[in-house]
């Protein structure tokens, strides 16, 4: 679906995305936004559907059916996943933390 249907389609159903958020926000979820909703259906939950075929209806039914709890633990194991744990170190510390029983034998001689 080219770009300019994703935002026909964003557009139309808004008022449905407004209306998921300010159930979110009643239920303490401040942090997510219109835009992480309409992003978790496109990559969760419409990813193996051609989006040329699915009708307005089933749009709304998909939204309104979503759970807060599905949209932080998407983006919380995206956040995982892209995250560099290692960036921080040098390639030498991480070959010391890699192969700690070099480390104690050194230290021991």
């Amino acid at each position: 679906m080219p770009m300019i249907e994703y935002k026909r389609l964003f557009h139309h159903v808004k008022p449905v995305l407004e209306s998921k958020l300010e159930e979110f926000k009643l239920n303490g979820y401040e942090q997510i936004s219109i835009e992480d909703i309409w992003n978790f259906c496109l990559q969760k939950k419409w990813r193996k559907k051609n989006m040329n075929e699915i009708r307005t209806f089933e749009v709304v039914e998909t939204i309104f059916s979503l759970k807060a709890s599905e949209i932080v633990s998407f983006f919380q194991i995206q956040q995982f996943q892209t995250t560099d744990w290692f960036s921080e170190f040098k390639q030498e510390e991480l070959k010391e933390l890699l192969n700690p029983s070099n480390n104690n034998s050194d230290k021991e001689n």
